[in-house]
């Protein structure tokens, strides 16, 4: 059975319940050696957040290499979080390795920062709403810096000869 037909979740569904759905999800394609990718996007966009499953996807991998150990993830019917789930979520809102891990390659640290940033950027741009947040985001909220940020207007495009140009001056 495929990960995709599991359950629907609403437009409403928190963050955290799309990651961990979207974990499993991840986890049961790599051990049935199914193509992850076109998998875990057709589960996620059962929430519109398909384009989350290349973050997610580089996220585990690059957490497996990191620590050195398989991602357990909890069988798909499951309602409790496995210990490795509520780390991972733990990272997200951190989008940092915990300080007392002792990774076995701590070369991929780095990588491994910028793949929790990247996937938290990406949760608050395809869902609208940081991980812990019932509403939209705010940037303040989020420690989000603000060129991340959601906006109605266009941003300002930078004068290419370096002359800022004003309102009155226009």
């Amino acid at each position: 059975m495929s990960c995709v037909a599991v359950f629907g979740f609403a437009a409403t569904t928190a963050p955290e319940t799309i990651i961990v759905d979207a974990v499993r999800c991840w986890r049961d394609a790599i051990d049935r050696k199914s193509p992850v990718l076109p998998t875990l996007f057709a589960r996620l966009e059962t929430n519109g957040a398909g384009f989350l499953a290349p973050a997610i996807a580089a996220l585990l991998a690059v957490h497996e290499a990191w620590s050195g150990q398989r991602f357990q993830a909890g069988d798909r019917a499951a309602s409790a979080l496995t210990e490795d789930e509520m780390k991972l979520l733990g990272l997200l809102e951190t989008t940092a390795p915990p300080p007392t891990a002792i990774p076995l390659r701590p070369g991929l640290t780095a990588p491994l920062r910028i793949a929790l940033r990247s996937t938290r950027i990406l949760l608050l741009r395809v869902l609208g709403r940081d991980l812990g947040d019932g509403g939209p985001a705010s940037p303040a909220a989020t420690n989000i810096p603000m060129f991340f940020a959601f906006s109605d207007e266009a941003p300002a495009m930078p004068d290419p000869h370096g002359v800022r140009q004003t309102q009155d001056a226009a």
